[in-house]
């Protein structure tokens, strides 16, 4: 498979040559990487609405719980991503949540702040994914390229972006797209049927991370494996009785999910979610709906006014907007140098199955982000393994191109190579020449936080924004068990909605926090002026 005319020194050969240890070893290059950065890029902190909700899942599981009861007083608690009712969840998926819980339940110690806990399993997801990704290469071509495309991936996005250095996610739908691609070529190209149980792994990774892409890949990997074992039935139920055996289960489970934090077996979280507070649609091909009835001027903007203008700009303009998704995320994965596009779209002729079975699944994988409104990267994270092995048959090919017997293409092969690592040194090199890195949008929540944590006894903190609010800076997260929690966020509502709130509460110091303000104003309630008015209230 792949091109076994690569030079042997573009890797070490035999590690390369031994699959498990060169997955060990780009796991351990990732986490090694990232953890030596760790004094000039710190445990990331939360910022991003998102981030808070999976936060909410993490804590959620790590005290052994699917969702939690509702509060009674959950008006004043509502935000953004979460859901209230019937149960106090995030919207979420859970296996990202999981990868949270795992790193609060093991790393956590008393003196440590909970989400850096959180972010150790982060830590180790994005490890595990350049893993996954050189595994799946090593089912597509030669175990050099494997290796060595598989250290460019976690150059360029294990370590350094977003989806280690923040709690949103992208390195767990990764892992399961490589596992479900890694083995879809050990079955197609191999026979290695046993591995319809490792496709099917995959397959759920993905249902309990991103289903919509889980489906994708689902149909576009059983057309592979219709065109190539068609005439050959008795091989289909050898993939199939493995994979049953994992699926079925993995259903049963996502129903039980399902039932204990909407009441519906057959109702996500996230489609309860935007049914309560949605009010633009997820695909292009949806009509908008009306927008619910909200309890906070603030939540009201956010969706229906900022989320559906983007995404009726978005219809109104799909074959654009389809363009610039493509071409940020080309910018995600290839730092927009412009010498990596011929590199993708070569137009070599795809002589060998791995190059013509993976370019359908690209393309497949594509334009499957079309209908989509809107694109944030690791909604592509499942096809990204596909992006790179494209890149690397391209490599391929261009290495042996030799026109008038000079080679401009080996040339133009090791420059493309050398890019990648150029542009880590660039941004590491960055990032000890600006010093300590922190999020500007996290930083004044975090001052807030550690301010309120260095005061004695237990905090009830009322939020009180401007009219002219940003609604990207959201201040109003809280724990899994709100009542136990050192701090609770709350929106201030009106009088006489907050007073049984902090009567229910009585006990804790009370504060009124005006975010807006520069800086924010943190003032004990009983002094601040009362809300004089319904402003902030949602009509």
């Amino acid at each position: 498979m792949g091109d076994p005319s690569l030079p042997a020194s573009w890797i070490s050969v035999r590690l390369a040559q031994r699959p498990l240890l060169a997955c060990l070893a780009v796991f351990l290059f990732t986490i090694g990487i990232r953890a030596a950065l760790l004094p000039v890029l710190h445990v990331p902190m939360p910022a991003v609405h998102d981030e808070f909700s999976y936060l909410l899942a993490g804590d959620t599981y790590a005290a052994g719980r699917l969702a939690n009861p509702p509060h009674p007083f959950w008006q004043h608690f509502e935000s953004f991503h979460i859901i209230q009712q019937p149960t106090y969840a995030s919207k979420y998926p859970p296996l990202q949540g999981l990868v949270l819980a795992f790193g609060e339940r093991v790393f956590h110690r008393p003196s440590d702040e909970s989400q850096e806990a959180a972010w150790i399993g982060v830590w180790l997801s994005a490890g595990l994914m350049c893993a996954a990704v050189c595994w799946m290469f090593q089912g597509w071509t030669t175990p050099g390229i494997a290796f060595s495309g598989a250290l460019l991936v976690a150059l360029r996005v294990g370590i350094l972006s977003y989806w280690m250095n923040s709690y949103w996610g992208g390195a767990v739908p990764a892992i399961g797209g490589a596992l479900l691609l890694g083995a879809l070529g050990r079955i197609v190209f191999n026979r290695q049927f046993a591995h319809g149980a490792t496709w099917a792994v995959g397959l759920a990774i993905l249902l309990n991370s991103r289903p919509y892409d889980g489906a994708v890949l689902a149909v576009l990997s059983g057309a592979v494996l219709v065109w190539r074992f068609f005439r050959i039935p008795a091989l289909a139920t050898r993939v199939a009785l493995p994979a049953a055996a994992v699926l079925i289960p993995v259903a049963v489970c996502m129903l039980y999910y399902n039932a204990r934090v909407t009441g519906h077996p057959f109702e996500l979280p996230y489609q309860l979610h935007d049914r309560q507070y949605g009010a633009a649609p997820v695909f292009a091909w949806s009509s908008a709906k009306p927008a619910p009835v909200y309890d906070h001027a603030v939540m009201r903007i956010f969706w229906s006014k900022i989320e559906a203008d983007q995404v009726r700009d978005t219809q109104t303009n799909l074959l654009p907007a389809y363009l610039i998704k493509l071409a940020s995320l080309y910018g995600f994965l290839f730092c927009f140098y412009p010498l990596f596009l011929p590199a993708l779209i070569w137009p070599y002729p795809l002589q060998k199955p791995e190059e013509r079975f993976g370019v359908f699944l690209l393309a497949g994988g594509l334009l499957s982000l079309f209908p989509i409104n809107g694109l944030q990267y690791h909604y592509a994270a499942a096809i990204m393994p596909l992006i790179y092995l494209r890149f690397l048959h391209s490599i391929g090919r261009l290495w042996n191109w030799r026109p008038n017997s000079k080679p401009w293409g080996l040339a133009l092969a090791m420059l493309l190579i050398a890019l990648i690592p150029i542009q880590f040194g660039r941004d590491v090199w960055k990032l000890f020449a600006d010093g300590e890195y922190a999020p500007p949008m996290a930083q004044p929540y975090h001052n807030m936080l550690q301010r309120l944590e260095a005061l004695p006894g237990r905090q009830l903190v009322l939020v009180r924004y401007a009219p002219s609010h940003d609604v990207f800076q959201e201040w109003v997260y809280n724990r899994a068990d709100i009542d136990s929690a050192q701090i609770v966020w709350a929106r201030e509502m009106s009088p006489s909605e907050d007073a049984p709130l902090v009567q229910y509460f009585r006990g804790r110091s009370v504060w009124l926090l005006e975010p807006d303000q520069s800086p924010p104003r943190l003032t004990p309630y009983q002094d601040a002026p009362a809300l004089q008015s319904m402003a902030q209230k949602a009509e």
